[in-house]
């Protein structure tokens, strides 16, 4: 889960996102389904002054509780995780075209991971515990999906 925790924090902190999610279960030994996302260049155009880019300036100066924490009680992690996933969906309905794929991907992979916080009653013990598969969240193509959406904000929305 560390990819979408990575791309998550990412969009709704409007910045660069650090690879080392702490709290995730760690992934059963069936691999799920590969995910597969954009492969186009890091090099993006488009218009700072894009709501995308306001709500990305405006989301970095606001706090993020990371749901993925390590020790979080579950009701914890459910309201930090519903938190995020409001967050989350106001960026995917304002995302630029070049990020549109992305933040498909993004959006799929965000809601299958509520379904199944939800089904272990937002319990990360009870995950690992119960060993379900969560390999589909760390995915190569979600650690592209957060170097596409740092770059533009970086070279679009924060230049």
């Amino acid at each position: 889960m560390v990819g979408v925790a990575v791309c998550a924090l990412v969009l709704a902190t409007g910045c660069g996102g650090d690879d080392d999610a702490e709290g995730a279960p760690e992934p059963a030994e069936d691999a799920a389904p590969e995910i597969t996302g954009s492969t186009a260049p890091l090099a993006f155009e488009g218009d700072p002054d894009s709501e995308f880019c306001q709500r990305s300036r405006q989301a970095a100066e606001e706090p993020v509780l990371d749901p993925f924490e390590a020790g979080l009680a579950p009701r914890e992690v459910e309201l930090r995780f519903r938190a995020l996933a409001q967050r989350f969906e106001g960026f995917a309905a304002i995302a630029p075209e070049p990020l549109a794929d992305d933040l498909a991907l993004l959006d799929d992979t965000f809601a299958q991971l509520a379904g199944v916080l939800a089904d272990a009653d937002y319990d990360f013990e009870r995950l690992a515990a119960d060993q379900v598969d969560v390999s589909v969240f760390d995915d190569p193509a979600l650690a592209v999906v957060a170097d596409r959406l740092a770059a533009y904000q970086d070279q679009v929305c924060d230049p």
